[in-house]
């Protein structure tokens, strides 16, 4: 899916299912692998699923511990599929802490916004 963003054959396209990442171009950025992204994506695959299974031994018996671990699954899975796309939101996402966003923002994609594609988002935007 992350192919589809922003290959050419798409750039003009503001509408269709595929150019619809265009529209929401300005809520969204594309960051670069780090040296260690590859680790640190398998880290929070792994603590993701450890947290699934520990969840669903604690939901009977311990129900606060569950949800701190359907918390920590979230945020790790979360993760692994930021890290595997390369796209976040600049607001950030529902729970999810604002530092990661921060440091996945220090790695952005710089983009050309006064191309054809930008300049008709904005226009389509401001009706």
């Amino acid at each position: 899916m992350s192919n589809d963003f922003r290959e050419s054959k798409y750039q003009n396209e503001s509408g269709s299912k595929k150019g619809n990442w265009y529209i929401n171009r300005l809520d969204y950025f594309q960051f670069y692998g780090y040296p260690r992204y590859k680790l640190h994506r398998f880290v929070s695959l792994l603590v993701g699923v450890f947290c699934y299974f520990l969840t669903m031994k604690l939901l009977s018996n311990h129900f606060i511990l569950a949800i701190f671990s359907i918390y920590l699954c979230y945020i790790s899975l979360l993760t692994f599929i930021l890290l595997k796309r390369r796209i976040c939101r600049y607001k950030g996402y529902l729970l999810y802490p604002k530092r990661m966003v921060k440091f996945f923002k220090t790695r952005e994609i710089d983009v050309e916004l006064e191309d054809f594609d930008s300049i008709a988002t904005l226009e389509k935007n401001k009706k």
